[in-house]
C-alpha cells in the first residue's frame, strides 16, 4: 500500500514539475518549440527623454489681393526640437529661414489658407522647407502659434 502511495505522489510531483516547466517555457528550448511572434504586437520604441526645446520664429507677414481687396496674412511659428545644436543652427540661419518661409507663404491663396486643410498643407510644406535648410538638425515639428488673415 505504501508503494502505491509513493508511486502516485511521484507521478503527481513529476507531472506538476513538467507542467510548471512547460508553463514557464523551460521545455520549449528542449523540445525545439519556437515561440510565436504576434505580427500585430506593438513594438516598444526607444523613448527620447530629452526635454522639448522651442525656437520661436519672428512673426511673418505677407500681403495679397483677394477679390480686389488688400489682405494680410500674419503667421507666428515655433520649431520643436530636442537638440540644442539644432536651436543654435536655427538662430544662426534665421534670416535665411524667414526669407524662405515668407516666399512659401506668399505662394498660397489666402482663401485656401482659411481652411484647416490649407493650414495643414502649409505646415507640412514649411516643415519640409525647414528640414531642407537645416539638414543636419533634428527638427521634430513646426507649430503655428499664431495665424491671422485680415
Amino acid at each position: 500500500m505504501k508503494l502505491v502511495i509513493y508511486l502516485v505522489l511521484g507521478i503527481v510531483a513529476l507531472g506538476g514539475g513538467g507542467a510548471g516547466a512547460y508553463y514557464f517555457g523551460a521545455l520549449d528550448g528542449l523540445l525545439g518549440i519556437e515561440e510565436e511572434v504576434d505580427p500585430n504586437a506593438e513594438v516598444e520604441e526607444e523613448v527620447d527623454d530629452r526635454p522639448n526645446l522651442f525656437h520661436t520664429i519672428p512673426p511673418l507677414t505677407v500681403s495679397s489681393i483677394l477679390n480686389g481687396n488688400l489682405h494680410y496674412l500674419q503667421v507666428k511659428m515655433s520649431v520643436l526640437t530636442k537638440d540644442e545644436d539644432t536651436i543654435e543652427l536655427l538662430e544662426d540661419n534665421s534670416p535665411l529661414i524667414q526669407d524662405s518661409l515668407i516666399m512659401l507663404l506668399d505662394s498660397y491663396d489666402l482663401a485656401y489658407l482659411a481652411n484647416v486643410e490649407g493650414k495643414e498643407e502649409l505646415r507640412s510644406k514649411a516643415e519640409e522647407e525647414m528640414r531642407g535648410l537645416i539638414d543636419e538638425g533634428e527638427i521634430e515639428s513646426l507649430l503655428f502659434t499664431g495665424f491671422v488673415i485680415q
